[in-house]
């Protein structure tokens, strides 16, 4: 590089015509730029090794955070495809719904009338039973309670001899009569 000699002479000179006036920041500039001279040159192999260090670690990290923005970059692409297919399954579920709604209120009427045309026969029927067993039943319940009301008759009429009764008897025996 540059001689120290031929700096200081050089300084001397300028010094010496007054082009440079020593006061203190000057000495002070003096001293920082010889001292960072001095430096460069004693401290350049171990500041390079730093920087280099520092510029590999800056570059690992860089490249680490680029994959991991490719990564999520990609993630973020396959969760938007699958939330656009799951919109279009939705749609595609919604007309599917809509159509089995129109096809089931048209076809609800006639599911109504098969399915009453297949109870309503087995309740007509089974009304048809229920009313042949209650005439049986009240047959049967007139002809109990009409015997009972001969027997209960002809009690009060032969062994009670009431005159109320005994009367009824021979208007019944007259009509009886009348008819033959």
């Amino acid at each position: 590089m540059l001689n120290i000699g031929i700096i200081v002479l050089f300084s001397f000179i300028l010094v010496y015509s007054n082009i440079i006036i020593l006061n203190e920041e000057t000495l002070i500039l003096v001293c920082f730029i010889t001292f960072c001279i001095i430096a460069f040159n004693k401290l350049k192999d171990s500041i390079s090794k730093d920087f280099e260090i520092n510029s590999n670690k800056i570059a690992t990290d860089t490249s680490k955070s680029l994959t991991e923005l490719i990564n999520s970059l990609k993630s973020v692409f396959i969760y938007k495809y699958t939330f656009k297919n799951i919109a279009f399954s939705l749609e595609a579920l919604k007309k599917h719904f809509i159509i089995f709604g129109v096809i089931s209120s048209k076809e609800l009427p006639r599911y109504a009338i098969k399915n009453a045309e297949i109870i309503y026969p087995k309740k007509l029927i089974f009304t048809g039973r229920l009313e042949n067993q209650a005439s049986k039943l009240l047959a049967l319940l007139l002809n109990y309670k009409l015997n009972r009301i001969t027997n209960i008759q002809n009690f009060y009429t032969h062994n009670c001899q009431i005159v109320t009764f005994l009367c009824i008897d021979k208007i019944v025996l007259r009509e009886y009569l009348k008819v033959l």
